[in-house]
Parts: C-alpha cells; structure tokens; sequence
C-alpha cells in the first residue's frame, strides 16, 4: 500500500471494536445529553460473541429525520430575516439527544460569516451550551458586531428559542495569509477505508454517531469506542470522518460543516477511565472552542484525533487534532464537560 507523506497508515486492524447500548431514561443539559443524575442506566447488551450490541443506543439515535431530503450545508444555513444582524435556523432532532451541539456550532458560524467581509473567513471560535435546545423550536441567532477592521472582524452570536437564550459563541476572522509553520505529528492508524471494509466484512453495522444521521457525514472508528470499557485504558479516541457533500462547498461553506464536525464524540475522552458513559458516567458539554489552521477538502477522510488532558471539580478536559488524510493539520479543538459519576438512589 502506498503511504501519503506525513499521515502513516498501519496495515493491521487494531483490536476489534465494540459499541454498545445506553439507558433511554435521561434528560438533556445545555443541549446535550444526559442520564438523570442518582438514576442508573440498563447498561449494555452483551451478545454471545461478547461483543456489544448497540439496540438501544441506535433506538436513542435516529439514523434519519424530516429534515434528511435536504443537504447539510442547507440545514446548516440560517436564513437572513430584513435585519441584517438576525437569522433564523431550522432545529432538527437527534433522538435522545435533542439538538447535537455541532448543529449550535455550525449554524452560529454560518450567521457569523454571513456578516463578515467575504474575503475573510474564520480563524477561531469559542462557544457556550447555554440551556436545552428544543428540536421542535426555530432558533433565532442574533449576531452582535465587536470589531470591524480591513485585516481582521469578530463576532458575537447568541442563539435564542422562544425567550431563553439556549447558546453562545464569539467567533473572530480574518484574511489568510502566508506564514511560519509548525504542527505536532499525525498518529500511526489504519486507513478509513480498510477499517470500513473490515467492519462490513464483520456483518457490523456503522457506528450511530449523531452526526451521520441523514446520511449527511461519514464516520468510522479508528480506535475502540467510548462504550467499550476496558481496565487501563487510556482517554484517548480517534475516529475518521467525511462530508461527501463537500465537493462542491465554498471555502466558508466547508468551515461550517467542518464545526458541525468538531463536537462530535470529543466529551467522551473524559469518561474512559472512570466507566461507561450514559451508564456510569454523567456527561454533558459545557463549552467548546476551535481553531482553524488551514483549508481542506472535507469530502476527503479527516482524522479526529482525540484525548482528555485532565479531570477535576466534577469537569473533564478534551481536546483533539483534525488532520487531513496528507497528515496536515486542519483544526484544533478542545471540549470541557460535566463529569460526574452516577450513583444509585
């Protein structure tokens, strides 16, 4: 096999990768899902082979929804009102999760960018789940102007259903430029495309991850999942990922959908050492911040590489690196949650 320059790919198939099922009885904080705290989930679901089976997990994620018949970009794109500084974005639901905080981060720079100077685009964003998202409600996002210069602008987008503020984001942009480089190495794994061959040729289903719903992106682990629970292990995850739509994206259109990706399963690095998330461990998203390095092709395989840093005061600390398939870095991105354990009342 022909190795790309900067990315090694390993021809051999890590350890088999298990997925497994998690409670429907849980609640949703800042957006994001939850167990209820004291309240035990049923746990998973070991099949005869020992390998977790993922019924109730796939029933809690729906694989599509009335929104599938459009494209992500188009979901993803709020529409402009007579205001200038006022968007209106379709909500969609994520099963038990309620609204997948990458649909906040996605839409919220999309409104962001649509104030902006078109020969800019975004450079960083940090982010706040503020309160529930409802899957049922409009969201209005109302974007404030903080800075307005030639080189550089930063914006301030609040998202609001009905009367309560549900998220939060300040976004800054500015003109590429050419410059002094540096990143750290890409990791050694498997290719995205032997992993799914070995997944299919297992009779294995895809991994329900929210943000693959509508068929809308591709994902497909390149380390065991965060339900797997294994003495040691250490709090790292790695997953490869796709938008096929991307093709035909503009460079701005291919930042959205890029952090619509980047929430993705970054809050459970945390929860590896300590049990099963959703079964053991409560977890939910507090803040998120990004970081964009460099432009890509999000149709292509990208390597989320991912891991928690730390854990205190009932808070996990995650942060990864998104690399092309070429081994350059695209994004960085870091996470903290709510990290508790759940304990029996």
């Amino acid at each position: 096999m022909t190795l790309r320059p900067g990315l090694e790919i390993l021809t051999k198939e890590p350890d088999r990768l298990a997925v497994g099922a998690t409670s429907p009885n849980r609640y949703e904080l800042n957006g994001h899902m939850t167990n209820t705290p004291g309240q035990q989930s049923s746990g998973i679901q070991n099949s005869k082979d020992g390998v977790a089976e993922p019924d109730s997990y796939r029933e809690a994620m729906p694989t599509s929804s009335d929104l599938g018949d459009r494209s992500l970009i188009d979901v993803l794109s709020p529409t402009p009102t007579d205001d200038p500084t006022l968007f209106v974005g379709d909500p969609n639901p994520y099963g038990s999760m309620g609204i997948y905080g990458g649909h906040f981060l996605g839409q919220a720079l999309a409104a962001g960018l649509a104030t902006v100077d078109e020969a800019k685009l975004a450079h960083s964003f940090h982010a706040y789940f503020l309160n529930r998202g409802d899957p049922a409600v409009p969201i209005e996002y109302r974007v404030s102007m903080l800075r307005q210069s030639k080189g550089s602008e930063a914006r301030s987008v609040a998202a609001w259903q009905n009367d309560t503020q549900v998220f939060q984001m300040m976004a800054s942009f500015k003109r590429t430029e050419g410059g002094l480089e540096h990143q750290p190495q890409a990791p050694k794994v498997v290719s995205a495309e032997e992993l799914v061959s070995a997944r299919v040729a297992r009779g294995e289903d895809k991994f329900p991850f929210p943000p693959v719903q509508n068929g809308w992106t591709e994902m497909e682990w390149a380390s065991p999942t965060f339900l797997e629970l294994t003495p040691g292990r250490e709090a790292q995850l790695r997953v490869w990922m796709r938008v096929p739509e991307a093709d035909a994206l503009t460079s701005r259109d291919r930042q959205v959908v890029l952090a619509f990706l980047s929430d993705g399963p970054l809050m459970f690095n945390s929860v590896i050492p300590y049990g099963v998330a959703m079964k053991t461990i409560w977890a939910t998203t507090l803040d998120h911040s990004v970081w964009f390095h460099r432009a890509t092709n999000p149709a292509e395989w990208m390597l989320f590489d991912q891991r928690s840093t730390a854990a205190a005061d009932g808070r996990g600390l995650n942060s990864g690196e998104i690399y092309d398939a070429a081994g350059q870095l695209i994004m960085s991105c870091t996470q903290e949650s709510i990290l508790r354990p759940i304990r029996d009342t």
